[in-house]
């Protein structure tokens, strides 16, 4: 039983691990960085945004695109992953809220969008 218990205590601690170590860097670096990143830092740590906007309230967007390409195999199809981070900063110029959203492109090496019904500018 204490051998059970042992083996489950690994296997949790293994499975939590791998959680974390497929964790894009983007994301884990956007977690530590709300509320207190200025867009200077955002943009030293994620280089230059593909979109930037701003909302009516006067609210900087800044729209990022990370594309992988997935060459197929037997298992899976050739594609393109696609992710969109979609990050709104305050008027101090302060990172405030971010989104994430993953797409797989089954098929299409070039996909036009990102992901379906990705951000789109009120403008």
């Amino acid at each position: 039983m204490r051998l059970l218990r042992q083996l489950i205590w690994v296997w949790l601690v293994l499975a939590v691990g791998a959680c974390t170590l497929f964790e894009a860097k983007e994301t884990i670096f956007l977690r530590s960085a709300q509320d207190r990143a200025t867009q200077e830092e955002v943009r030293q740590r994620l280089g230059a945004p593909q979109a930037t906007t701003s909302t009516q309230s006067g609210e900087a967007v800044w729209v990022y695109q990370v594309r992988v390409q997935q060459p197929g195999n037997p298992i899976t199809a050739p594609g393109q992953w696609c992710d969109e981070y979609v990050l709104t900063f305050d008027s101090q110029a302060v990172l405030r809220r971010w989104t994430h959203r993953s797409y797989f492109h089954g098929g299409e090496v070039m996909p036009t969008d990102c992901v379906p019904d990705g951000y789109k500018s009120a403008s």
